[in-house]
């Protein structure tokens, strides 16, 4: 073994380490799958998207966060669309749950449901709020209907994360690479 492979196994370790301690106490991690409390995500999945899974934070939130945040809520959603910006830099992915009221650990986002082989990607997540342009790094071969588990911080209610925008074409009007220049797409649309 050489000095560069035990510094990049060293390395790949640290970083796997560091989302794994993202997740609820007592999650299992599997190839394809997440098990909070001894159920399946993948499974979950199955009855309608997008659902929660709340528990108490793992080690790495403990001594960090009061009690109301001393949850960590898993956000388990469905990729709608994919495309890229208007300068086709980088990918967008569009998901089936709101993201304005939750505080989304993005470095930690997995793909659920089937393994990949190839690299990851930086990509945008949407619909989200304008000024919370975050980047996440996901496999290059996502798809739509893929399955996304996204740990956020603190206790997010199912009620918070449910679709409320009622325009269709809010995929095609909200792209953009500037978070000033980002409209107000996102929003609710009240009924």
């Amino acid at each position: 073994m050489t000095l560069m492979s035990s510094i990049m196994a060293k390395r790949i370790l640290a970083k796997r380490a560091a989302t794994t301690e993202c997740w609820p106490e007592g999650t299992v991690q599997t190839a394809d799958d997440l098990i909070i409390n001894g159920v399946s995500l993948v499974r979950t999945s199955r009855d309608e998207t997008p659902t929660v899974r709340i528990g108490p934070a793992g080690n790495l939130w403990a001594g960090h966060l009061t009690p109301p945040q001393g949850f960590i809520t898993v956000l388990l959603t469905r990729v709608e669309a994919t495309g890229y910006t208007d300068s086709h830099r980088h990918l967008v992915v569009w998901v089936d749950a709101e993201l304005d009221q939750c505080r989304p650990i993005l470095s930690a986002a997995r793909v659920l449901g089937r393994t990949s082989s190839t690299h990851t990607k930086r990509m945008q997540l949407r619909p989200r709020s304008k000024d919370d342009m975050q980047w996440m790094r996901l496999p290059a071969d996502i798809v739509v209907g893929d399955l996304l588990a996204v740990p956020c911080k603190g206790p997010v209610p199912l009620s918070a994360v449910r679709r409320r925008s009622c325009q269709p074409n809010r995929q095609e009007n909200d792209r953009t690479d500037n978070p000033d220049d980002d409209s107000q797409f996102a929003r609710a649309c009240l009924k």
